[in-house]
């Protein structure tokens, strides 16, 4: 018996983790990427013992089904847990990085907030809720359920660093659902939270996220995703020419290796949405596209510095800083890379990645690097004692970076919903549905199969 056919456009991990599970499932399976690499905005830059990442720096591994699929793959023995130290987070407040509260005894002890602004966090689970068909905004929901110190001392930051978005536009349901889901449920987030606490305690689901890297970086898991596809391995530098529907999906693409086409029974579209437009279809699947290709991408620079250690006075303990607005930084934050995994940096170096621009600040994405490396360095200096120059630089530029899951996003759900009644066998992945971490990409993917 034949095999059924899959086409996947796009070799980013949401399309490669697509491949593997219809692959698995018995599909035959093409993959075709524009780009000379696999990974898309994930891949590795190494130099003189100095690693930097393009994309993230980490994986959050959200699921028993992600961490098996990270096994199956043969990435099992280079995996790397976050240290013990990446468990504390720090928020930048009067110019100092201030860790945030673990316990209630930290709490108490915080600056982060003053005594009012503590008693507010307290009151939450008094607040009433938000109407079920409500749609309110980041800032509107904290603001209303937290107050006003919470929103702009630590909720600000956050959503910037997830985000690289504002949280007057971001909407909460689509943009963080826990805490949507916890307050519809509980009545409050903070009620929500131990409900769903307690049900997960009761269940059979024991599975806590874990944090990871790999031990030659990010870019590493995406040349294994590629490397598990054996024959079916992607077609890098390729032009899809044409897609047309009579009975099957008939494709046709180009790249230096081959000019082919063939038949597909499914097609999975992984790339990203404002590129579903340039893509060679017609008629009414390029209607239903349109929405879809509205959804706005931060702009964000991504800057890696190495240093010596003995010239960084900070103890760099902990996961990394977020910077809220009030702060009037030109970062939005910075990882501590080489104090959460090893072979960051060489021996007595460490290694900083700081993001620059997003929707707070689209306009230092801009810059030329002549100018963004003196503005980090300043930032550094005054916030984490940096005194030395740096002895390596890595910038990473993306235009239109992370999706934004914004105000009319429900909008785009609604638009993507009547897409698949109308195109069953096509489906369409990315970090613009079901989350911007890489986790929730590889989930959506291996999701893909269980569809067909």
């Amino acid at each position: 018996m034949e095999k059924k056919k899959a086409l996947v456009v796009g070799a980013g991990v949401s399309g490669l983790a697509a491949a593997y599970a219809l692959r698995e499932k018995g599909y035959a399976v093409k993959v075709v990427d524009k780009n000379n690499h696999v990974g898309g905005v994930i891949s590795t830059s190494e130099e003189n013992g100095f690693k930097a990442e393009s994309g993230t720096n980490t994986l959050m591994i959200p699921s028993q089904r992600v961490l098996d699929f990270i096994t199956s793959i043969g990435l099992e023995r280079d995996t790397l847990l976050a240290s013990e130290t990446a468990k504390k987070r720090f928020f930048l407040r009067g110019g100092k990085p201030v860790p945030m509260p673990m316990s209630l005894l930290d709490f108490i002890k915080t600056p982060l907030f003053s005594p009012i602004g503590k008693l507010r966090l307290m009151l939450e689970p008094l607040v009433k809720k938000f109407p079920a068909d409500a749609n309110p905004s980041v800032e509107e929901f904290v603001k209303a359920r937290f107050g006003k110190e919470a929103l702009e001392n630590v909720f600000d930051a956050f959503f910037a660093g997830i985000y690289a978005g504002r949280t007057d536009s971001l909407a909460v349901k689509y943009a963080f659902p826990p805490f949507w889901n916890f307050e519809q449920s509980g009545g409050s987030v903070v009620l929500g939270a131990i409900k769903a606490r307690r049900k997960k305690a009761s269940s059979e689901n024991l599975f806590k996220p874990m944090v990871v890297s790999f031990a030659d970086g990010m870019g590493q898991m995406a040349r294994k995703m590629a490397e598990a596809l054996g024959d079916d391995a992607p077609i890098l530098n390729a032009r899809l020419t044409q897609v047309d529907f009579e009975g099957k999906w008939q494709a046709a693409w180009s790249s230096p290796q081959e000019d082919d086409c063939d038949e597909f029974d499914v097609l999975v579209l992984a790339v990203p949405a404002w590129d579903l437009a340039k893509l060679p279809v017609g008629g009414t699947l390029a209607e239903a596209f349109e929405p879809l290709c509205g959804i706005r991408g931060a702009p964000i620079n991504s800057l890696t510095l190495g240093f010596k250690r003995s010239d960084v006075e900070h103890p760099l303990d902990g996961f990394g800083m977020l910077v809220p607005q009030n702060e009037k930084c030109s970062i939005l934050g910075t990882l501590f890379v080489s104090s959460m995994f090893e072979g960051r940096a060489p021996s007595g170096y460490v290694t900083l990645t700081n993001y620059v621009g997003g929707m707070r600040s689209p306009e230092l994405a801009d810059l030329p690097d002549e100018e963004i490396v003196p503005m980090v360095l300043k930032d550094l200096e005054r916030i984490l004692g940096v005194r030395g120059a740096p002895v390596f630089k890595r910038m990473f530029r993306h235009k239109k970076g992370i999706p934004q899951y914004d105000m009319s996003y429900g909008e785009r759900l609604e638009a993507l919903k009547v897409l698949r009644e109308k195109f069953p066998s096509v489906a369409l992945v990315g970090s613009y549905i079901g989350g911007v971490g890489a986790g929730n990409c590889i989930e959506n993917g291996l999701r893909v199969a269980d569809r067909f």
